[in-house]
């Protein structure tokens, strides 16, 4: 399928069947499984089943290469559909990943088993601020006393 038009410029809006502004039958995507047809497969539904964190197979596979990807990422219409994409993709594949290390563990396991039990699938606290960090927090505090100062200083004198 051609991704460009005449001049080679990259499709973007006329791709997809809920925006496209000219002729809806030439769409060859639609945005949302629920619209999905036969000749027209949904977007979201290949960027999930490829399970490509870094999207350039996703890119490679379903439109005209990375550049192409690159172009529709930077459209503002396109961001909130790919942020919702990306957060159930992450999703996806966290509970993949449990359920593999719950595969594991019953297969006996006792690293995989460790994992499950201690919850290694929430994230952790950070440890220790680091010495930037805690100079940054120092000087809003200096920043804050010295205002609180000056207020005083203006109320009551």
């Amino acid at each position: 399928m051609e991704f460009q038009d005449k001049m080679g410029r990259w499709f973007t809006e006329g791709m997809f069947v809920e925006v496209s502004r000219t002729d809806k039958i030439d769409a060859p995507y639609c945005l949302n499984p629920r619209n999905e047809t036969k000749d027209m497969p949904s977007l979201k539904r290949l960027y999930l089943e490829c399970a490509d964190p870094t999207e350039y197979l996703f890119a490679t596979t379903h439109l005209g290469g990375w550049k192409h990807w690159q172009k529709l990422l930077r459209c503002n219409w396109f961001k909130p559909y790919i942020k919702e994409w990306r957060e159930e993709l992450e999703i996806k594949l966290r509970a993949e990943g449990i359920r593999e290390q719950r595969r594991l563990a019953n297969k006996g396991s006792s690293n995989a088993a460790r994992w499950l039990a201690e919850k290694g699938w929430e994230e952790k606290k950070r440890g220790r601020p680091s010495k930037a960090e805690v100079a940054g927090e120092r000087k809003r505090e200096a920043e804050i006393e010295k205002e609180l100062e000056e207020h005083f200083d203006r109320v009551f004198n």
